[in-house]
């Protein structure tokens, strides 16, 4: 899922694998990020499949770290990222679209996101098919948390609770938000979503108690896993420091991430039909959830996902495509 912004591939270890530097875009590939999420990876396939077979460009998927990639564009390494959420792009969108003018929003992808709090709900209702009393019972919001301390916590966590947490560089702030909304609880990193998944499918499995305070739609998760939400302070741009003259504190929910997509300054003028084809592109949240549903659920590549869908949506994406 996501995100991070301000430090250098460089800094990152060359995450990108590439030297970084001017770099003459002496021929017509256009490089598009590659993530490592299957929303992300279905949105580029897509749109490389459509631009490669029925606009005959040249298009390569070059693996980028997330919070490297902003500065892979703006030295050319890079074209095109895709799937930016934008409240924990802030900071990078500050940066290289604003103050250092390097690298341009296309515009919106189509596809809503939303970060939330969760617990598998068997811990609130018990499952009785299961065998599973339960354990949160009156576990409904963040001000409810404290009293479960010792059921959620960990050797590793000492006299606090535990939560399972995705990735650092996704700068979710849960560090902020836990000590700010006075919860005595310790966010944990995965430091993958396959791993964050992982945590959850065993608990899942043992019926054990688990806190995840990273999680998000859309994906395929919430169609095989019963998981409620744990309710957080209302989202508010001064929360998240959006705006104001000092850092947000946090104490407070996510908002709603209208996704969007980004491309090198000059980008647009070096590759118009590439160019207006991206700015067309426009997948809604349900469009993406079924495909996420036929790679992650039922094992489909995600090159068969897209293809699945092109075949029974050709009047959608065809509209993409510039005409003349």
């Amino acid at each position: 899922m996501r995100k991070g912004y301000h430090n250098s591939l460089a800094a990152m270890g060359l995450a990108v694998g590439m030297a970084f530097g001017p770099v003459a875009q002496s021929d017509d590939t256009i490089r598009i990020a590659e993530n490592d999420w299957t929303g992300q990876l279905i949105d580029i396939n897509l749109a490389k499949i459509i631009m490669t077979e029925h606009m005959g460009l040249d298009v390569e998927l070059v693996f980028a770290d997330y919070t490297g990639q902003w500065a892979a564009l703006a030295t050319g390494d890079l074209d095109v990222a895709m799937e930016i959420w934008p409240a924990f792009s802030a900071n990078a969108y500050e940066e290289w679209v604003v103050e250092k003018g390097k690298v341009e929003v296309i515009g919106d992808l189509g596809v809503v996101g939303t970060t939330g709090w969760y617990v598998p709900t068997y811990m609130i209702e018990g499952d009785p098919e299961r065998g599973i009393e339960p354990m949160t019972p009156n576990l409904r919001s963040w001000e409810d948390i404290n009293q479960y301390v010792d059921l959620l916590k960990r050797p590793e966590t000492g006299d606090k609770a535990f939560c399972i947490d995705a990735v650092p560089s996704w700068e979710i702030h849960n560090e902020e938000r836990l000590m700010n909304l006075g919860i005595d609880m310790v966010n944990v990193y995965a430091g993958t979503e396959g791993a964050l998944i992982a945590e959850i499918e065993s608990a899942y499995r043992k019926g054990e108690p688990l806190f995840i305070c990273d999680f998000w739609t859309p994906h395929w998760i919430f169609a095989v896993y019963d998981l409620t939400e744990i309710e957080l302070p209302p989202y508010s741009d001064e929360c998240w420091g959006i705006g104001g003259i000092e850092p947000g504190d946090f104490a407070c929910g996510f908002p709603e991430e209208p996704m969007y997509n980004v491309a090198r300054v000059g980008f647009s003028e070096e590759h118009p039909e590439a160019y207006a084809f991206l700015k067309n592109m426009w997948l809604t949240t349900e469009q993406q959830q079924d495909m996420l549903f036929w790679v992650d659920v039922e094992g489909m590549s995600v090159d068969d996902a897209v293809l699945r869908w092109m075949a029974a949506n050709e009047d959608i994406w065809r509209a993409w495509i510039p005409s003349g």
